[in-house]
């Protein structure tokens, strides 16, 4: 029985499923040819300041993660009703009931944080609770178990957390300034950073509707994961950007993104790290018409 849940938490799509397989193996791939490709051919210099590079993008994204955990744990008695839908949805998942943190933010989202299955954290803030009907609330914490249930906290730290931090490392040591070298690093390791997160937000988009689908086979609930995410990207979107940019850290754990445009002081333009609202929604119509006919 618990195998067969966890089965279906998982697409049934086999081309998402394949596309999901080939970001996941592909992205670092290419990071470690394009790391051996400097090793065998740069300079030792500029191989120093790529290291140079990865430390400081590996303390920043650290020290960035940490300073985005500001909310307050509420137990059951603070939060009946949420503790009583994150309950039942585990029940049903056969998961770790995860601890539950209010964000004290207007802007609606959740998010969720994992060390695995059985250490997470879900992270809902107060604009969301406001906005969404419970059954749309259940809807979102269902997507955000199915992260859980997918192991994609783990998946994407693997995967794209070492492109990441050479990214955002590189792009610091050139606003530091100094040594051409030095500088040169910090190209170089923009570079490949920029090369590894195209994959690693292919992988981080086929994963959301990897979690949309979780989400619907555990509520049964199409219908409510869409209305949640409207109302949650209206909220978004009358939020003002001053007070959007504090969080715009965490976007890729979201469950809509909430930067609105790009920083060239982080590096050269990416993908997005979430499926379009449209996409997003046309997958779920079809699964609700898919759930109709099998009615």
């Amino acid at each position: 029985m618990r195998a067969r849940r966890r089965r279906e938490l998982f697409p049934t799509d086999h081309g998402l499923t394949a596309r999901m397989f080939t970001a996941a193996v592909m992205t670092p791939a290419v990071l470690v040819a394009a790391l051996g490709a400097v090793v065998v051919f740069a300079p030792w210099k500029v191989i120093g300041a790529v290291g140079i590079a990865l430390v400081v993008g590996t303390y920043t994204a650290v020290r960035e993660r940490a300073a985005a955990v500001q909310g307050r744990e509420v137990e059951p008695s603070d939060a009946p009703e949420l503790h009583a839908i994150v309950e039942r949805l585990c029940v049903v998942a056969d998961l770790t009931k995860p601890r539950i943190v209010v964000e004290d933010e207007r802007q609606p989202n959740s998010w969720i944080v994992s060390l695995g299955r059985g250490h997470s954290r879900l992270h809902v803030t107060e604009g969301l609770l406001e906005r969404l009907e419970w059954s749309e609330l259940e809807a979102v914490v269902a997507h955000e178990l199915a992260h859980v249930a997918h192991r994609d906290a783990t998946v994407m730290t693997v995967v794209g957390g070492p492109g990441a931090v050479l990214l955002g490392g590189g792009a610091r040591v050139i606003r530091g300034g100094g040594w051409w070298l030095l500088q040169a690093g910090g190209i170089v390791a923009i570079a490949i950073g920029w090369l590894s997160s195209i994959g690693t937000r292919a992988l981080s988009r086929y994963r959301e509707f990897a979690a949309d689908a979780g989400a619907v086979s555990l509520t049964g609930n199409p219908a409510a994961l869409a209305s949640a995410l409207m109302k949650v990207s209206d909220g978004v979107m009358a939020m003002p950007s001053k007070d959007l940019r504090a969080v715009a850290a965490r976007d890729p754990f979201h469950l809509l993104p909430v930067a609105r445009r790009h920083n060239w002081r982080s590096g050269p333009p990416l993908p997005a790290t979430h499926p379009s609202l449209q996409a997003r929604i046309g997958r779920l119509e079809r699964l609700e018409s898919r759930l109709q006919a099998a009615r």
